[in-house]
């Protein structure tokens, strides 16, 4: 799990940044604006992946279609501390989709506003920075997760989980930081139909450089890859990859308050999405 407060200027990363201090408590909020334009098949899911990691679906339509939608999420994520190297958190998630679907024969516009997934996790660092990087390790597991098809809302519980692991290592001004996670899926049931979602890996080598005592940049990669998707017996999308370009700036307005703002950018045969996101990060 990247989260945006990885670094902060005045000592590009820090321990107590990546996890809260034992029994602090942090609240960061993320609102995000996408625009995606891609090509789905017969109730292959459009996947959105959260800033904190989590996969989440946006509203899709049984049947294949043309999609242009412009979606906006908000994730609130509570960080506890629990103990020295152990962090617990727990994250809701919502959206609003305005959606342009060309289906066949037909024209369809959609505005949806709803809660996307409930979840919860922790994060072990199982080894600080020294002489060689650090290694931090987590899961996380969507307690309740909501999925819009056509015109109706599924709920489904414990169907969604993610394992992810975070590198770094700081050679003053510049960090160099890694993060990887692996989301997987159980069946899910859709009304009369049981949906296999594809299991996504995650690979994001990124680099933060201090500008000054109190701003950051940053700029990196993510690579994902997927697998199928089934719908019943038949599959829907095959395996696939793709690479997005992400770059930011993080400004640290005091010792509690901290702001970062990404864009990410993908475009590939099937989909493209242009990403902007804003986090705050605000220690109780």
């Amino acid at each position: 799990m990247l989260l945006c407060s990885m670094a902060f200027a005045q000592k590009p990363v820090r321990i107590d940044d990546i996890l809260t201090q034992k029994n602090q408590i942090k609240l960061d909020s993320t609102f995000s604006y996408s625009n995606i334009q891609s090509s789905n098949n017969l109730g292959a899911t459009q996947a959105f992946q959260t800033q904190n990691g989590d996969i989440v679906a946006v509203p899709a339509y049984f049947g294949t279609s043309k999609n242009n939608i412009d979606y906006l999420n908000l994730d609130l994520t509570l960080r506890y501390g629990a103990l020295k190297d152990v962090e617990l958190f727990a994250s809701i998630n919502g959206y609003n989709s305005n959606a342009r679907y060309t289906l066949p024969s037909k024209l369809t516009n959609k505005n949806d506003t709803n809660i996307n997934a409930f979840s919860i996790g922790g994060t072990y660092q199982i080894k600080p920075e020294g002489k060689t990087p650090s290694l931090l390790l987590g899961a996380s597991t969507q307690i309740i997760e909501k999925t819009k098809v056509n015109d109706t809302i599924y709920t489904s519980k414990l169907k969604s989980f993610r394992v992810f692991a975070t590198s770094f290592y700081s050679v003053d001004p510049v960090v160099f930081l890694v993060s990887a996670s692996y989301s997987f899926h159980d069946t899910k049931t859709l009304g009369k139909v049981k949906r296999d979602d594809a299991n996504i890996f995650t690979l994001s080598p990124q680099v933060y450089f201090a500008v000054n005592p109190y701003t950051s940049l940053n700029w990196g990669v993510k690579y994902n890859y997927f697998g199928k998707t089934k719908i019943d017996t038949a599959y829907v999308s095959n395996n696939g990859s793709n690479l997005s370009f992400v770059t930011g700036v993080s400004y640290e307005f005091s010792s509690k308050i901290f702001v970062s703002m990404n864009a990410e950018y993908l475009n590939t045969n099937s989909q493209s999405q242009n990403r902007f996101s804003i986090t705050l990060s605000y220690t109780l």
